[in-house]
C-alpha cells in the first residue's frame, strides 16, 4: 500500500466516523423532539378544549343576540319606525 492510499484511507475512515457521529446525534435529537411534542400536546390539550368550549358558548350567544336584534328590528318596522328613527321620530 502506498503512502497516498494510506492517507486517503485515514481521511475516509475519519470522515465516515464523523458522519456516523452526526447521524447518531441527529437521530437522538429527533427522538427528543418527538417526546417534547407529545408532552406539549398533553399540556396544551386541556387549555385547547376549554378554549373550544368558550368559543362554542360565544358563538351561541352571538346567534342569540343576532336573533334578538332581528326581532327588535322587526317590531320597529311593524310599529312604523325606521332604522334612523330609534324613538319613532318623537
Amino acid at each position: 500500500m502506498t503512502a497516498p492510499q494510506i492517507v486517503w484511507l485515514a481521511v475516509g475512515t475519519t470522515g465516515a466516523a464523523g458522519l456516523l457521529a452526526v447521524c447518531i446525534a441527529l437521530f437522538r435529537q429527533v427522538t427528543r423532539l418527538g417526546r417534547a411534542v407529545v408532552e406539549f400536546g398533553k399540556e396544551v390539550r386541556p387549555t385547547l378544549e376549554q378554549l373550544q368550549r368558550e368559543a362554542e358558548r360565544a358563538q351561541e350567544r352571538t346567534e342569540r343576540l343576532a336573533e334578538q336584534g332581528q326581532a327588535i328590528r322587526g317590531a320597529d318596522r311593524r310599529a312604523g319606525r325606521g332604522p334612523s328613527e330609534p324613538d319613532g321620530g318623537r
